[in-house]
């Protein structure tokens, strides 16, 4: 199981974040990756330019692997408030 450690320093490498690699929307890739996960979680609030999903100590013992942690943060997925994940839309 990944732990929260070892997913805040992957979410804070801006080196992986690359939405030329995302076709599509990434917002949408990202909520579709967290739903593998949290199937009943989605976009819990939102404000002018930025969607706030899941917690992530939820997702964490979801299971969410390193791989997929990788990949949230490659479609620009953030930490916000130390609490949530987030994506600027």
């Amino acid at each position: 199981m990944l732990d929260r450690e070892l997913f805040e320093t992957i979410m804070e490498d801006d080196d992986l974040a690359d939405l030329g690699r995302c076709e599509g929307c990434n917002a949408l890739a990202g909520l579709n990756l967290i739903a593998r996960y949290m199937p009943k979680a989605g976009i819990e609030g939102a404000d002018h330019d930025i969607i706030y999903s899941v917690d992530v100590d939820e997702l964490l013992g979801s299971g969410l692997t390193e791989q997929d942690a990788r990949k949230l943060r490659e479609l620009n997925w953030m930490i916000y408030d130390d609490n949530y994940l987030a994506c600027f839309v």
